[in-house]
């Protein structure tokens, strides 16, 4: 698959020895929708800020679409790139059709300007707003019209940057199924977030990131794969019950306060006819698998404090 995105040891620095970005090697395919996930200040919205040439690396290279970044046809290609950059610059005391002509104007779109903005509010459900100010518009209405923004120049690939920050659940709902209708028209998308929750019904390839390095690449497929299904066991008593488990062969274990995760391949009916011969009578047991969040810490090793 063609990568729309690569990077080659970019990095950024701040000050003598402060590195925001440290050599990082990205590569975002053609027609995914990038998960970036990271913890605050870990590097994400710096490599948005790089990529779209809103700042310059301190070192290494990046390509758009193939072409290098210090190549005079970059600006070109970034005419078919959409980003919102931290939040969506929207005029309050405005309509959303009022905040798109603006924009237009802005980029210099006259002809069917009108049809353009129609499309635009209709794909993201704005149609029918009329004269509503967007200062009265709720959070996940003001995402929406920031994105119908990014849609004005018609654009092969979006960056979106904590897109879900602050949305209830209603909003959150409203922009997932936006942003895979937009994919399926053919739209790429990295999304940088920390609510993974939501990032992984979206995602189709990740990047996770980690003070200024990137960890790993998977793809959402992959990612299944590598995250261990599991059986989770809560019993009174865990250091008899860990014991038990030992002695009946159960070594991959995740022992918490009050429960034992199991890793080892094992079926669910014979782990408890094992463990009542041992006395061990287990009232509470699920299979489980890893989610993304706990694969990232895994990857960092735990929880970490910025």
């Amino acid at each position: 698959m063609k990568n729309v995105v690569e990077t080659h040891d970019l990095s950024k620095r701040y000050g003598s020895n402060f590195y925001a970005v440290n050599k990082v090697n990205m590569h975002i395919p053609q027609g995914s929708v990038y998960g970036f996930v990271g913890e605050n200040g870990s590097g994400k919205t710096t490599i948005i800020r790089l990529l779209m040439g809103l700042a310059n690396p301190t070192s290494g290279e990046y390509s758009l679409y193939d072409t290098n970044f210090k190549d005079r046809k970059i600006y070109g290609i970034r005419k078919k790139i959409s980003a919102i950059v931290e939040a969506p610059s929207l005029v309050p005391t405005m309509t959303a059709r009022q905040n798109l002509h603006y924009a237009c104007m802005y980029y210099g779109i006259v002809k069917g300007s009108k049809e353009i903005i129609d499309d635009a509010l209709k794909s993201v459900g704005l149609e029918d707003t009329g004269k509503k100010k967007v200062g009265n518009f709720s959070l996940g209405m003001r995402q929406r019209l920031g994105i119908a923004l990014l849609l004005l120049n018609k654009p092969d690939l979006m960056f979106l940057d904590e897109p879900m920050n602050g949305l209830d659940p209603s909003g959150v709902a409203e922009l997932r199924e936006l942003i895979i209708n937009l994919n399926r028209k053919g739209i790429t998308f990295l999304i940088s977030s920390h609510i993974l929750s939501e990032l992984e019904k979206v995602a189709s390839y990740y990047g996770f990131i980690s003070h200024g390095h990137l960890l790993k690449e998977i793809s959402a497929e992959d990612l299944i794969k590598e995250c261990k299904r599991g059986i989770d066991i809560r019993y009174n008593d865990v250091n008899k019950l860990e014991k038990a488990l030992n002695e009946i062969g159960c070594k991959d274990l995740l022992v918490s306060t009050n429960s034992i995760r199991i890793y080892d391949s094992i079926k669910p009916v014979d782990l408890l006819v094992k463990l009542e011969k041992k006395g061990i009578e287990i009232n509470d047991i699920r299979t489980t698998e890893m989610s993304v969040e706990e694969y990232y810490l895994n990857l960092i090793g735990g929880i970490k404090n910025d």
